[in-house]
């Protein structure tokens, strides 16, 4: 038995939030056979920003039942059952918390769609539960509220059980709580934000050792005070003082961090050279006569589509470009064979690998997929997310060069490249840099929306 829930809070900092929501399904595997839903009143102001997204207002809650009113219901409703979210730690967390404040230990397994999602759906733009839901054609009504994004969430629990062929989910048992740090750890844990950005580990002396990002900084901070790695055991022992910068965009971050380490060159990091060549690249060969392909290599005098630290990168990037393209999969790969491949069979391949499909219509294809890795102007803006409420990020190419990023909240800002340069923050570019920016272009290609071009 199912618990699917989903939770809205206060807002504010890590262990002073407080549910302002819940929604709870218990679901036997096939249909839902109880529910409770309730608005909670946190007893508390709920963070401007919440009221904005959830447009739960402290007027809302104010006759609604405090938790301790409805704590008994949550028991008893979740008996047995183990419990189910889409990034479910945080509500998960927040349960625990509100119990704790009455003194009871609230302890069940769970299962998170988001880790499941990544393993049974691979290939995804992104796994967020509103994008995922759109990708799968899963209806969401009430976004961003308790009992919409709990049903939402049960869609897609029945879906991936309907995938996963391996009962991988079934006989995962035991699951708990992230292991908890040393209580002489906690106090450098304290206030480390549940976002996406970057962190910054200082030892005595106040010298930088260790540049990571993260989704979740507090979660992975936590991993680095738990885990038993001989990296972490040193960063445990020299860390005395953490800082870190949200940037509301994993790509952002991603930008940030290979800047700052090149920087920096933190002694625990993974040394970074200013514009190294990647080993694997993978590269587009062009035919005029018979098909076009795509195909890994190493090291090539002529210019890579993208490029890879590992082999098993551009492995995965090519499954994915042939997944997205319709491509033979045959013909990628360098198989020579008088047999179709088995995409074929299943109708995901149009006969390439027969001779059946136009060359033409197949190699722009593979065109069409070139050309989104290139930069479609020498001047332009990408969009991005920002770190709360309207806020955007940008990125910006000026005269085929990366120059930096910043952010905006209003389109105004970023009208003309004057204003635009008032508020950008400069970022030397690197070739990692610039095929991050390719990939990036690839992955948004369905939102041309991201994309402003200037005509200079």
């Amino acid at each position: 038995m199912y618990a699917i829930l989903d939770i809205e809070a206060t807002g504010g900092k890590v262990g002073e939030e407080s549910i302002i929501e819940i929604a709870i399904y218990k679901f036997d595997g096939k249909e839902i056979v109880d529910q409770f839903i309730s608005l909670v009143n946190p007893e508390k102001k709920i963070d401007h920003y919440v009221q904005k997204l959830t447009h739960i207002t402290d007027k809302m809650v104010l006759s609604a039942p405090k938790f301790h009113e409805i704590a008994k219901r949550i028991v008893e409703i979740t008996d047995n059952c183990t419990l189910v979210g889409h990034n479910v730690m945080f509500d998960y967390r927040m349960l625990k918390q509100e119990f704790e404040r009455l003194g009871y230990n609230f302890e069940k397994e769970w299962i998170d769609t988001f880790e499941y999602s990544e393993v049974l759906i691979p290939g995804l733009p992104s796994y967020s539960l509103g994008k995922l839901c759109e990708s799968l054609g899963i209806i969401v009504t009430d976004r961003h509220r308790a009992s919409g994004d709990a049903r939402a969430t049960i869609a897609l629990f029945k879906l991936l059980l309907d995938k996963d062929a391996e009962k991988i989910i079934t006989k995962k048992t035991g699951l708990a709580l992230p292991k908890k740090a040393h209580s002489k750890y906690q106090k450098l844990l304290e206030g480390l934000p549940n976002k996406v950005g970057i962190y910054y580990l200082y030892n005595s002396k106040m010298q930088l050792i260790y540049i990571g990002k993260s989704s979740n900084i507090a979660l992975s901070v936590n991993k680095i005070f738990t885990s038993k790695t001989l990296r972490s055991s040193k960063l445990k022992r020299y860390t005395r003082s953490i800082k870190f910068e949200e940037t509301g965009s994993e790509f952002l971050a991603a930008i940030k961090k290979n800047n700052e380490v090149i920087n920096n060159q933190p002694m625990y990091n993974h040394k970074v050279v200013e514009n190294k060549a990647y080993p694997f690249g993978l590269y587009f060969l062009e035919s005029k006569r018979g098909y076009s392909r795509l195909e890994i290599g190493k090291n090539r005098k002529t210019e890579a589509v993208l490029k890879f630290k590992t082999k098993d990168k551009a492995k995965e990037i090519l499954e994915k470009v042939i997944h997205d393209y319709n491509l033979c999969l045959q013909v990628n790969s360098g198989i020579k064979s008088e047999n179709s491949c088995f995409k074929y069979k299943v109708n995901e391949c149009k006969g390439a690998c027969l001779k059946e499909e136009p060359k033409d219509e197949y190699n722009q294809r593979i065109e069409d997929f070139v050309a989104l890795t290139k930069f479609p102007a020498e001047t332009f803006l990408i969009l991005d997310k920002g770190r709360r409420g309207i806020e955007k990020s940008f990125y910006l190419i000026e005269d085929n060069q990366f120059k930096g990023y910043g952010y905006y909240e209003y389109h105004q800002q970023i009208k003309s490249l004057e204003k635009i340069h008032h508020i950008l923050i400069p970022i030397k570019e690197t070739e990692e840099v610039v095929n991050m920016l390719k990939y990036f272009l690839y992955k948004i290609s369905k939102n041309p929306n991201q994309v402003i071009l200037f005509n200079e």
